[in-house]
């Protein structure tokens, strides 16, 4: 089954990070449904997050995601701030509208 909108798991790891908020505003501005899950401590949580929520991709902030954190979730990608937009634009098979411009709130 396929979804009519992205969904996108936000998780903060090891340390709050502000940057998910402006992040799930810009995705979400974009089309994307996002999830924000807050801050997680552990990649367990991550992966137990993830399988509640189904999500086509999961972004990572705060701190560098775990390098087995990628294999464990399978064919979902894992991305960071830096590499957001790359990805939400490869799954959506398009340009994001966003990625260069600011959120119409901020204009």
């Amino acid at each position: 089954m396929r979804r009519e909108r992205l969904r996108v798991l936000l998780v903060e790891f090891e340390r709050p990070d502000p940057a998910a908020v402006a992040l799930g505003r810009v995705l979400r501005d974009d089309g994307v449904e996002v999830v924000h899950a807050g801050p997680v401590d552990s990649v367990e949580q991550i992966l137990r997050t993830a399988e509640q929520e189904d999500p086509d991709a999961v972004g990572v902030l705060g701190a560098a995601p775990p390098g087995d954190l990628e294999e464990a979730l399978g064919d979902v990608p894992v991305f960071t701030a830096a590499t957001a937009a790359e990805v939400v634009e490869r799954l959506a098979g398009g340009r994001s509208h966003t990625a260069e411009a600011p959120s119409d709130r901020a204009r």
